[in-house]
């Protein structure tokens, strides 16, 4: 098995809110487990939107905004892991973790094979979640041979932190172990 490399982007615009517990508490199995773990909040990145200019295609893959979105791309091209972890707001994925998505088209031909996790919470049910799938799963299917091997999904949890103590980070923790 080996260690693996896992790359978390954690797509929350809030502090400590639930998608970044339960990626600390993944973070955590990951790296008790053996494996090198990189956790990127996106929030806390300069990363501008994606101006649709193809300047990365004419050329060879390198994205004309000088920001830290090449820096988390190299992280993404070196993992073996990918987890993807947002909270659901108006039937979508965040803002921070579409924009993610979004700039990796430099590279969108050759992203590579990897595990995928999903993290996601929401402030309603799971109906809320599943609504919100089409840009992540959207995503999946651009990599190589790749699939979702995990999902938790923390449902009704409306206010920050509300994952603190339940069975969530515990799933969290052992899916991490688990990779």
């Amino acid at each position: 098995m080996g260690n693996k490399r896992v790359l978390i982007i954690e797509g929350s615009p809030r502090k400590k809110g639930n998608s970044q517990l339960l990626s600390e508490a993944f973070q955590k199995g990951a790296q008790e487990a053996g494996h090198i773990v990189d956790l990127v909040r996106i929030q806390e990145k300069k990363i501008s939107f994606c101006m649709a200019c193809d300047g990365c295609m004419r050329n060879g893959g390198t994205c004309v905004l000088h920001d830290d979105m090449a820096d988390v791309l190299k992280l993404f091209q070196e993992a073996n892991v990918l987890v993807l972890a947002t909270p659901v707001y108006f039937y979508g994925v965040s803002a921070q973790i579409k924009t993610f998505i979004d700039r990796t088209y430099p590279i969108w031909q050759n992203l590579g094979q990897k595990d995928v996790y999903y993290i996601i919470s929401a402030g309603l049910g799971e109906d809320i979640i599943n609504r919100s799938l089409g840009d992540l799963d959207g995503f999946v299917e651009h990599l190589k041979d790749s699939e979702v091997k995990g999902r938790i999904y923390a449902t009704n949890v409306m206010e920050a932190g509300l994952v603190k103590g339940t069975d969530l980070i515990t799933n969290a923790y052992n899916m991490g172990r688990e990779v």
